[in-house]
Protein backbone atom coordinates (compact mmCIF):
# COMPACT_ATOMS: atom_id res chain seq x y z
CA UNK A 1 0.00 0.00 0.00
CA UNK A 2 1.24 3.34 -0.54
CA UNK A 3 1.91 5.70 2.29
CA UNK A 4 -0.46 8.99 1.98
CA UNK A 5 2.41 11.05 2.55
CA UNK A 6 4.24 9.31 -1.05
CA UNK A 7 0.85 10.07 -1.96
CA UNK A 8 0.87 13.72 -1.58
CA UNK A 9 4.43 14.50 -2.47
CA UNK A 10 3.32 12.47 -5.72
CA UNK A 11 0.32 15.10 -6.29
CA UNK A 12 2.65 18.30 -5.54
CA UNK A 13 2.21 20.66 -7.98
CA UNK A 14 5.38 21.16 -10.69
CA UNK A 15 5.93 24.55 -9.26
CA UNK A 16 6.46 23.20 -5.85
CA UNK A 17 9.03 21.17 -7.44
CA UNK A 18 10.62 23.67 -9.10
CA UNK A 19 11.01 26.15 -5.84
CA UNK A 20 12.53 23.55 -4.31
CA UNK A 21 15.55 22.70 -6.30
CA UNK A 22 15.94 26.34 -6.65
CA UNK A 23 16.41 26.67 -2.84
CA UNK A 24 18.82 23.93 -2.77
CA UNK A 25 20.81 25.61 -5.95
CA UNK A 26 20.65 28.92 -3.88
CA UNK A 27 22.23 26.31 -1.28
CA UNK A 28 25.03 25.20 -2.91
CA UNK A 29 25.92 28.97 -4.28
CA UNK A 30 26.17 29.74 -1.16
CA UNK A 31 28.38 26.89 0.29
CA UNK A 32 30.53 27.81 -2.86
CA UNK A 33 31.06 31.70 -2.21
CA UNK A 34 31.49 31.11 1.12
CA UNK A 35 34.42 28.85 0.57
CA UNK A 36 36.13 30.78 -1.58
CA UNK A 37 35.50 33.98 0.67
CA UNK A 38 36.99 31.79 3.40
CA UNK A 39 40.11 31.04 1.25
CA UNK A 40 40.65 34.48 -0.20
CA UNK A 41 40.66 35.93 3.29
CA UNK A 42 42.97 33.36 4.51
CA UNK A 43 45.33 34.25 1.47
CA UNK A 44 45.13 38.13 2.12
CA UNK A 45 46.28 36.93 5.86
CA UNK A 46 49.04 35.26 4.64
CA UNK A 47 49.91 37.88 2.55
CA UNK A 48 49.70 40.56 5.00
CA UNK A 49 52.21 38.38 7.02
CA UNK A 50 54.72 37.69 4.36
CA UNK A 51 54.77 41.63 3.86
CA UNK A 52 55.21 42.05 7.64
CA UNK A 53 58.01 39.85 7.46
CA UNK A 54 59.84 40.78 4.11
CA UNK A 55 59.68 44.76 5.84
CA UNK A 56 61.26 43.36 8.90
CA UNK A 57 63.88 41.55 7.62
CA UNK A 58 64.64 44.58 5.21
CA UNK A 59 65.17 46.79 7.90
CA UNK A 60 67.55 44.43 9.79
CA UNK A 61 69.41 44.02 6.69
CA UNK A 62 70.19 48.29 6.52
CA UNK A 63 70.61 47.84 10.30
CA UNK A 64 73.36 45.66 9.73
CA UNK A 65 74.98 47.52 6.70
CA UNK A 66 75.12 50.78 8.32
CA UNK A 67 76.19 48.72 11.83
CA UNK A 68 78.83 47.31 9.48
CA UNK A 69 79.76 50.44 7.76
CA UNK A 70 80.05 52.25 11.03
CA UNK A 71 82.37 49.64 12.80
CA UNK A 72 84.60 49.83 9.52
CA UNK A 73 84.96 53.58 9.70
CA UNK A 74 85.81 53.52 12.87
CA UNK A 75 89.02 51.63 12.79
CA UNK A 76 92.09 53.98 13.06
CA UNK A 77 95.56 52.93 13.73
CA UNK A 78 97.50 54.32 16.52
CA UNK A 79 100.71 54.05 16.54
CA UNK A 80 102.71 52.16 19.63
CA UNK A 81 105.51 51.10 20.99
CA UNK A 82 106.85 47.99 22.19
CA UNK A 83 108.84 48.17 25.62
CA UNK A 84 111.17 45.38 26.73
CA UNK A 85 111.85 45.19 30.17
CA UNK A 86 115.90 44.26 30.70
CA UNK A 87 115.39 41.99 33.71
CA UNK A 88 112.84 39.98 33.14
CA UNK A 89 112.36 40.11 29.24
CA UNK A 90 108.77 40.93 29.14
CA UNK A 91 107.40 42.49 26.83
CA UNK A 92 104.69 45.52 27.57
CA UNK A 93 102.66 47.89 25.07
CA UNK A 94 103.37 51.73 25.85
CA UNK A 95 100.69 54.14 25.58
CA UNK A 96 100.42 55.10 21.84
CA UNK A 97 102.18 58.15 20.40
CA UNK A 98 101.29 61.32 19.21
CA UNK A 99 102.15 62.91 16.30
CA UNK A 100 103.66 65.48 18.43
CA UNK A 101 105.83 63.41 20.33
CA UNK A 102 106.93 61.43 16.84
CA UNK A 103 107.59 64.81 14.99
CA UNK A 104 110.16 65.72 18.29
CA UNK A 105 112.05 62.81 17.84
CA UNK A 106 114.91 63.86 15.34
CA UNK A 107 116.32 60.55 15.62
CA UNK A 108 113.17 58.84 14.89
CA UNK A 109 112.70 61.18 11.88
CA UNK A 110 116.13 60.92 10.63
CA UNK A 111 115.95 57.09 10.86
CA UNK A 112 112.88 56.68 8.29
CA UNK A 113 114.45 59.38 6.27
CA UNK A 114 117.72 57.39 6.09
CA UNK A 115 115.44 54.10 5.06
CA UNK A 116 113.33 56.28 2.30
CA UNK A 117 116.53 57.02 1.13
CA UNK A 118 117.73 53.83 0.70
CA UNK A 119 114.84 52.66 -0.58
CA UNK A 120 114.15 54.75 -3.41
CA UNK A 121 118.00 55.97 -4.12
CA UNK A 122 119.74 53.13 -4.02
CA UNK A 123 119.40 49.68 -6.51
CA UNK A 124 119.79 45.82 -5.78
CA UNK A 125 118.01 43.77 -8.79
CA UNK A 126 117.16 41.13 -5.98
CA UNK A 127 114.32 43.58 -4.34
CA UNK A 128 114.48 46.65 -6.97
CA UNK A 129 110.57 45.58 -7.83
CA UNK A 130 109.20 44.12 -4.50
CA UNK A 131 110.93 45.42 -1.10
CA UNK A 132 112.23 48.69 -2.47
CA UNK A 133 109.22 50.24 -4.23
CA UNK A 134 107.13 48.97 -1.38
CA UNK A 135 109.04 50.78 1.25
CA UNK A 136 108.70 53.90 -1.07
CA UNK A 137 104.85 53.38 -1.30
CA UNK A 138 104.47 53.11 2.30
CA UNK A 139 106.82 55.83 3.12
CA UNK A 140 105.46 58.51 0.62
CA UNK A 141 102.39 60.37 0.14
CA UNK A 142 100.13 59.48 -3.05
CA UNK A 143 101.64 62.04 -4.85
CA UNK A 144 105.01 61.71 -3.93
CA UNK A 145 104.71 57.88 -5.07
CA UNK A 146 103.51 58.68 -8.46
CA UNK A 147 106.15 61.36 -9.36
CA UNK A 148 108.63 58.28 -8.06
CA UNK A 149 107.06 56.01 -10.40
CA UNK A 150 107.27 58.12 -13.31
CA UNK A 151 110.93 59.03 -12.42
CA UNK A 152 112.15 55.25 -12.81
CA UNK A 153 110.25 55.13 -15.78
CA UNK A 154 113.01 57.31 -17.99
CA UNK A 155 115.32 55.14 -19.58
CA UNK A 156 118.05 57.27 -18.84
CA UNK A 157 117.76 57.17 -15.14
CA UNK A 158 116.06 54.02 -14.61
CA UNK A 159 118.51 51.60 -12.45
CA UNK A 160 117.21 48.16 -14.18
CA UNK A 161 117.92 49.18 -17.34
CA UNK A 162 121.48 51.09 -16.05
CA UNK A 163 122.73 47.77 -13.98
CA UNK A 164 120.42 44.83 -14.74
CA UNK A 165 121.82 42.14 -12.59
CA UNK A 166 125.34 43.35 -12.91
CA UNK A 167 125.63 45.96 -10.46
CA UNK A 168 123.99 47.24 -7.17
CA UNK A 169 124.95 50.34 -5.16
CA UNK A 170 124.96 51.51 -1.53
CA UNK A 171 123.94 54.90 0.45
CA UNK A 172 126.43 56.96 2.68
CA UNK A 173 124.91 60.19 4.35
CA UNK A 174 127.32 62.72 4.25
CA UNK A 175 125.35 65.22 6.64
CA UNK A 176 121.69 66.57 7.72
CA UNK A 177 120.95 69.83 8.05
CA UNK A 178 117.78 70.92 9.55
CA UNK A 179 116.00 73.54 7.43
CA UNK A 180 112.69 73.82 9.18
CA UNK A 181 109.88 71.87 11.39
CA UNK A 182 109.84 68.46 9.58
CA UNK A 183 112.16 69.40 7.09
CA UNK A 184 115.33 68.30 6.26
CA UNK A 185 117.94 68.72 3.50
CA UNK A 186 120.38 65.57 3.47
CA UNK A 187 123.68 65.65 1.93
CA UNK A 188 125.06 61.56 0.77
CA UNK A 189 126.61 59.55 -2.05
CA UNK A 190 125.37 56.65 -4.04
CA UNK A 191 128.24 54.53 -4.37
CA UNK A 192 128.22 51.45 -7.06
CA UNK A 193 129.99 48.26 -5.73
CA UNK A 194 131.13 46.84 -8.91
CA UNK A 195 132.31 47.92 -12.26
CA UNK A 196 133.65 51.51 -12.38
CA UNK A 197 132.59 51.63 -8.74
CA UNK A 198 131.18 55.29 -9.47
CA UNK A 199 130.39 57.65 -6.47
CA UNK A 200 127.14 59.79 -7.15
CA UNK A 201 126.78 62.84 -4.98
CA UNK A 202 123.19 64.18 -4.08
CA UNK A 203 121.26 66.43 -2.22
CA UNK A 204 117.74 65.90 -1.27
CA UNK A 205 115.29 67.97 0.46
CA UNK A 206 113.02 65.81 2.66
CA UNK A 207 109.42 66.92 4.28
CA UNK A 208 107.71 64.97 6.45
CA UNK A 209 104.99 63.72 8.77
CA UNK A 210 103.30 61.34 11.25
CA UNK A 211 99.70 60.34 9.79
CA UNK A 212 97.16 57.69 10.95
CA UNK A 213 97.21 55.23 8.72
CA UNK A 214 95.54 51.95 8.21
CA UNK A 215 98.25 49.32 7.37
CA UNK A 216 98.58 45.06 7.61
CA UNK A 217 100.84 43.68 10.03
CA UNK A 218 103.14 43.27 7.22
CA UNK A 219 103.12 47.11 6.14
CA UNK A 220 103.96 47.74 10.02
CA UNK A 221 106.70 45.83 9.87
CA UNK A 222 108.43 48.42 6.98
CA UNK A 223 106.08 51.70 8.92
CA UNK A 224 104.65 51.20 12.11
CA UNK A 225 104.44 54.55 13.28
CA UNK A 226 102.46 56.34 10.15
CA UNK A 227 105.48 58.51 8.79
CA UNK A 228 105.42 59.79 5.75
CA UNK A 229 107.28 61.96 2.91
CA UNK A 230 105.39 64.55 1.62
CA UNK A 231 107.52 66.17 -0.54
CA UNK A 232 110.75 65.45 -1.93
CA UNK A 233 113.51 66.83 -3.77
CA UNK A 234 116.69 65.40 -5.21
CA UNK A 235 119.53 66.94 -6.79
CA UNK A 236 123.19 66.57 -7.76
CA UNK A 237 125.75 67.57 -5.47
CA UNK A 238 128.29 70.17 -6.97
CA UNK A 239 129.61 71.38 -4.16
Amino acid sequence: MFKLANILNILKSPSDVVENQSVQSNNFVKATRNWYEERYDRLIVQRNILLVLSILLIILIMASIAAVTIVVNSREFSPFVIQIDDSTGMATIVNPISSEILNGDEALSRYFIKKYLIARETYNPVDFDTEARKSVRLLSSSPVYYNYLGYIQNKDVNPVLMYGQNNTTFLVIKSWSGVEKNKYMVRFSINETTGNKTVFNKIAVVSYAYIPMELTDADRDINPVGFQVNDYRVDDDNS
